[in-house]
């Protein structure tokens, strides 16, 4: 091997290394809210550790603070993703999806300032007027009325003054469960690259139509997080944007 051979090499070895270390140093701020029962708690251990996924059946819940009222915010923590030889470090709370705790999300985003907001949902919405679906729309109708409009309880005078100025880099609906709702519809649609005309994603239009007009970019994609069904590739494409 020449010397030029040996130093091109060394000096690729360098950056490939180079690139890890900043990934591992500055992790993408991501945030997972939903409704309860979603999935989110599921995605967060496989984030942590990929594998087959047992059933959750607990609900994530958050104690009460001391002081000042609300609930204790869960801190973010350190994942590591790969796929196709790519590698990334992420940063992500498991947050609660129950109506009470809708505001932590808030709270989560602002305090973490989240760059990449995930919303979960499931083939509860599928199945209008149940109150999976209820609770699915109304969440994500908050979410987005509080990136808008700016209005939501403050924890803090800091939160304040952050949450004036936030806003995340981009927004992902995606549908949980894919392993259940999956059909030939959605997998023509997903061949296409048009998954985003699937029905899964109707009730949600109105509101991905403001975000849009906020500046705010929204996009849709699928998962089946408890078999590991297109979890790194959806986080990777995320991540990308």
């Amino acid at each position: 091997m020449s010397a030029l051979t040996m130093g091109g090499s060394v000096m690729m070895g360098a950056i490939i290394y180079g690139k890890e270390l900043y990934h591992f140093l500055k992790p993408r701020r991501i945030g997972v809210y939903g409704p309860t029962m979603v999935g989110k708690t599921t995605l967060d251990r496989y984030m942590t550790t990929p594998g087959e996924m047992e059933h959750v059946e607990d609900r994530t819940l958050h104690p009460k603070r001391l002081l000042g009222g609300g609930h204790v915010l869960p801190r973010g923590t350190k994942k590591r993703l790969r796929w196709e030889g790519e590698r990334r470090v992420v940063q992500s709370a498991d947050v609660g999806g129950q109506q009470r705790f809708w505001n932590l999300w808030i709270d989560d985003m602002v305090d973490r300032q989240v760059e990449c907001v995930v919303f979960m949902t499931d083939d509860r919405v599928l199945t209008p007027g149940g109150k999976g679906y209820i609770d699915a729309i109304g969440g994500f109708e908050f979410l987005v009325d509080a990136l808008i409009d700016k209005r939501w309880r403050y924890r803090s005078l800091r939160t304040r003054l952050r949450g004036r100025k936030y806003a995340p880099k981009n927004i992902w609906v995606i549908a949980n469960k894919a392993d259940i709702w999956w059909d030939d519809k959605a997998n023509l649609l997903w061949q296409s690259q048009r998954l985003r005309e699937h029905n899964i994603f109707d009730a949600y239009r109105p509101a991905m139509i403001r975000l849009q007009k906020a500046g705010i970019p929204c996009r849709v994609n699928m998962m089946a997080t408890r078999i590991g069904w297109n979890v790194e590739r959806s986080l990777m494409e995320m991540l990308k944007w």
